[in-house]
């Protein structure tokens, strides 16, 4: 069974190589992911969060589900970003790898994307062109990211680090998470 990595971890912070759909199926590795982020309570759980070092990740859309093939989750392998939009928006995010830290982080509102996922049998990859807006997109991009050895963290100034840090620390001492 796979485990999820904390912060700091130089998995973390490197990217990871496409996924070679010639030397292993991607089920296993989407199943246990998937089941990860289900036990943990994220939206979205990326391969290097849990030691596996190619692109593949697996998320749980809030608004689109015209590609939910795996049941509520859709298996995301070696993504590929079209198009963002211009417009951006300040908004939450979390992760898994920082439990406990909160950071308004600014990304595009919306981003088309293609990958290649898993039928809802698990047997079979199928390849996907889609849209993904506001929070889905939120979530598209912020594990992106991990693929690619980006953290949220390096998505905000050392300053709001510092002060969510803090405020992560004082919900631990308060007994809130």
């Amino acid at each position: 069974m796979m485990e999820l990595i904390l912060a700091p971890n130089h998995m973390l912070e490197h990217p990871v190589t496409m996924f070679d759909f010639e030397r292993m199926h991607p089920a296993p590795f989407a199943e246990d992911m998937r089941d990860l982020m289900y036990k943990h309570g994220g939206l979205g759980i990326s391969a290097n969060q849990v030691g596996v070092p190619f692109q593949i990740f697996v998320m749980k859309p809030v608004l689109n589900k015209k590609f939910n093939a795996v049941g509520e989750v859709t298996v995301v392998i070696n993504p590929v970003i079209k198009g963002i939009s211009e417009e951006k928006e300040l908004g939450p995010e979390g992760c898994l790898s920082h439990p406990g830290l909160i950071l308004n982080v600014k990304r595009p509102i919306s981003c088309i994307v293609e990958f290649d996922t898993l039928t809802s049998d698990y047997k079979h990859v199928i390849h996907v062109d889609t849209k993904f807006d506001d929070i889905d997109a939120r979530i598209f991009l912020h594990e992106y990211d991990h693929l690619h050895g980006i953290q949220f963290i390096d998505r905000v100034s050392k300053l709001k680090l510092q002060l969510a840090e803090k405020k992560r620390v004082k919900r631990t001492k308060n007994g809130r998470t």
